[in-house]
């Protein structure tokens, strides 16, 4: 299989779930997130998930079986959050409950401020919008995160004289 079809066939049936048990906003991130968005040569190995510290404890709680409880995220120096891995799925789904990243000023929560909808496996999910996965993976900083921002083509913006 594919990590394009992979990432379809997760995306069917975690989808469903999640949109049953989410009640905040919540967004598909990083390279699912490209992907989903068309931007060429990526290769996802998971879908990652940000929303909530409580939509990720309800999600925890509804999918309790299927917690990979071995799995320890890495860089957990650089970024923290209520965070669970499900691998019962055609492709992994990691949530991100709350996600923050350590910067110069100390933790700051991640945050979507522009996204789009998207169709992934017949139901429409948010994304953020290509300027700002950009932005948040060079926010990340990591060379894999910075070799991925460096794949998003942004449309030119014309100029005004």
């Amino acid at each position: 299989m594919t990590s394009t079809s992979a990432l379809h066939a997760g995306l069917h049936h975690a989808l469903p779930q999640m949109a049953r048990t989410f009640r905040d906003p919540w967004w598909i991130i990083g390279s699912a997130a490209l992907a989903l968005a068309g931007v060429p040569g990526i290769e996802p190995q998971d879908i990652d998930v940000l929303c909530s510290r409580q939509d990720a404890l309800r999600l925890r709680q509804t999918w309790a079986d299927h917690v990979d409880a071995a799995y320890r995220p890495a860089d957990e120096t650089r970024f923290r959050s209520t965070f669970a891995r499900f691998a019962h799925l055609p492709m992994p789904v990691e949530v991100m409950g709350g996600l923050e990243l350590m910067t110069e000023a100390g933790w700051q929560p991640v945050r979507v401020n522009h996204d789009m909808r998207v169709d992934a496996a017949g139901i429409a999910v948010c994304i953020p919008t290509l300027e700002e996965q950009r932005r948040i993976l060079r926010a990340f900083g990591r060379d894999k995160d910075l070799a991925k921002a460096a794949r998003i083509a942004l449309p030119e913006h014309p100029h005004v004289a």
